[in-house]
Formats: structure tokens, sequence, C-alpha cells
């Protein structure tokens, strides 16, 4: 397992500070139950950056700064040489997480595939009423299917609109051993990576358990969504985003590609964690473990992107770097396991809604620090290097 420390710029202009602390450039709420979108002018000037050229080309000069993170591949029998990547601040805490790529899903593309035609129906088939609602949406033109529990503004959990309108495709798609399969493999990675974030998603599903009578439908997740996709689209790109309603965990992000293409991506669809500086490569058959709702995070093509590298813990500019060295567009999509803010304040506060709590003298906040302290593991301990070791 390969550790990956980032050294990233987070920030426009030129100007954030060199190393990334998750407590201090994550972007929490007020009341630390979730995450909080950055300043204004940080949003504004990213997402006209991001828009004012095709491709994101705007973008470029700032994320040549920023750390690259490649996957190394290999194929057949070496397979089992590829390794998962770890991300962790300035601390030694990890933040991210990217896994080897998954042979076992590779080869069961196939179900993979008639899951999700299991699940969406032809919903999508000439509903050009959809498409017109999801082509400016916020994360991108796809369409977000959530199933799964949630609470929002009610008193207690439900299940998603979508979820109970399509109760039985819902039921059929859940019985799936591909799904099933994929379930437990996202519980197993994150109990292994996050246990601090686990113990608390099982603690928080048992109290719900005892006062509703409900669990997880996911494992370790109240909701999943699909990225589903209209036809003539070629791959789930996503927009500059945060998932600030999510709670201060991790959510869990899953890429395949569909049966018959083959996607490049070593040039296409790379993931940018903006706060912390890094454009990281995420190949189909991988998850990616992070907490969505304190990071803005989008995709972006790197194909004309010339990232630099430097010598040193010194940040890289154009004049001490050098550059680094540099299939198809079509058939990549993705599906996310993830857990709302709302199912967390419960579990935290034992009333049902955060008002009745702090109706009973509860402050309605909860201690940032000690949340990621509790959830983000520190797998690395940076420590000087002495004479005594040359």
């Amino acid at each position: 397992m390969r550790v990956h420390c980032n050294m990233g710029q987070p920030r426009l202009p030129d100007q954030g500070p060199p190393n990334t602390e998750l407590t201090v450039h994550g972007t929490f709420s007020s009341t630390g139950w979730q995450g909080s979108n950055p300043p204004d002018i940080a949003i504004w000037e990213m997402l006209r950056l991001f828009h004012e050229q095709p491709r994101a080309r705007s973008l470029y000069p700032h994320l040549a700064q920023f750390q690259p993170v490649p996957y190394v591949k290999y194929s057949g029998e070496d397979m089992k040489k590829e390794q998962a990547t770890i991300f962790a601040d300035r601390n030694g805490q990890v933040f991210m997480f990217r896994s080897f790529r998954a042979r076992w899903l590779m080869d069961a593309s196939h179900e993979v595939e008639e899951a999700i035609n299991v699940l969406v129906g032809d919903d999508l088939e000439n509903n050009d009423a959809l498409r017109v609602k999801c082509q400016d949406g916020v994360r991108g033109p796809h369409w977000p299917i959530i199933i799964g529990h949630h609470r929002q503004s009610a008193t207690k959990p439900m299940l998603a609109a979508w979820h109970s309108a399509n109760q039985d495709r819902v039921d059929a798609f859940m019985k799936l051993k591909i799904v099933q399969r994929i379930i437990n493999w996202v519980e197993r990675v994150v109990e292994i990576v996050f246990p601090g974030v686990a113990a608390r998603f099982r603690a928080d599903a048992a109290w719900h358990y005892r006062r509703y009578g409900i669990k997880p439908l996911f494992g370790l997740f109240w909701n999943f969504c699909l990225n589903a996709w209209f036809r003539g689209q070629r791959r789930i790109h996503c927009n500059p985003h945060t998932d600030k309603k999510n709670q201060i965990g991790v959510c869990v992000l899953v890429i395949y590609v569909l049966d018959g293409f083959v996607f490049d991506d070593d040039l296409y669809t790379w993931i940018v964690i903006w706060e912390a500086g890094v454009v990281v490569q995420l190949p189909p058959w991988t998850l990616a473990m992070y907490p969505s709702c304190l990071f803005y995070h989008f995709n972006v093509d790197v194909d004309e992107i010339e990232f630099v590298s430097t010598k040193g813990n010194v940040r890289p500019t154009r004049e001490n770097s050098t550059p680094l060295g540099r299939g198809g567009q079509d058939g990549r999509r993705s599906m996310v396991f993830f857990n709302q803010s709302t199912m967390r304040t419960g579990p935290a506060t034992d009333y049902d809604t955060l008002a009745e709590a702090k109706a009973n003298g509860h402050s309605g906040t909860i201690d940032i620090t000690l949340t990621c302290q509790e959830a983000f593991e520190r797998y690395v301990e940076f420590r000087p290097i002495l004479p005594e070791y040359f």
C-alpha cells in the first residue's frame, strides 16, 4: 500500500497554504454536523474559470501546480501488483483512499450493467422533460437516482421519494448477488481504512434501529446514488461541487465502465480535490473514499495539462519544475454510497430532531476537531530527518 502525503496548493489565486490540514482547510458548517461551501468569492472564481472555456481550460494553469496522483496498471496475472493509495494531511491524518482495481468486479461487468438496467428501467428512454431538468444540474447533466432512508426536515426517517415510487424495482435490484457483493466490498474497505468512521456509522445505525426499527440498506450507508445517464451522454463527468449535506465521515465513489467500451482513464475524468491540491486518476473498477462534504471536487481531463514536479519539499513553479510525461472518452459511469448529516443528529443528541434537542438544552453544535479525530485515522507519522540516519 502506497502512502501519498499531499503537498499541493489549494486555493485561487496561487496563495494557498503549503500543506493541507483537514480541520483547517476542510469546509465545515458552523454547527459542525456537516460540510459547507467555501467562501462565495472562491466558488465564484473557480466556477468562472471552470466554465469560461471548453474542458475547463482556464483552470489548467492552476491545476498544473497541483499534485497529480496517477495510477500504475498491470495486466493479466500481474494485476495483483497494483497498489492502493492513502492520502494524508500534514498531521498524518488520512482524508482519502483509492483502492486498487477489483478484478472480480471487472470480470462481473455484465452483471453490473444488468443490475443498473433493473434499477433504471425505461425511465430515461425518450424522457426529454427529465433530460432538460437535469441539463443544468449542479453536479452535471446526468440524473442522480437516490435510494435508501433519509430524514431531511422530517421528524422521522423515511425512504427517498424515488425509492418509494419504485419499490418493486429497488427490491429486485437489492436482491441481485452483484449488488450485495459491491455493498459488502464497500463495507469491508471502510472498516479497514477508516475504522473510526465505520464504528460511528454502526453505532448510529443501532440507535436508528432501536428508535425506528430501520437498518441501513447498504451496509454502513443509508443512501445509494446511481449517476444515471441519458442516451447519447458519453460519460459521467462532474462539475465542481461539495456534498455539503453529508455528515462528517466518508462517502464512497465506485467507478465502472459499460460493456463494450474501453475508457482511457490515463487521460480523462480524473478527480480534483480542490482544497487538498491533488488531481487523482480513478480507473474503472476502483473505489475512492473521502469526506465529500468538506472538499470542493470535480472531474477534469488531464491530456492537455502539463503537471510539474520538483525535488524537495517546495511548492512547484514553472521556474523550479520539470513537466511530467503525458482509448476513448465513452462508457465511464459511477455510483456513490453516502450518509446525510440529518441521520447523525439523532444518535448524537438522542432526540428525533435537532430543534427538539436544542429545546431540551443541547447546544445544537458538535465539536469538529473531536469528530475528525474519532473518524479519520493517523497512519502516518512525520519525524525530522536527524544526522544519525545518514
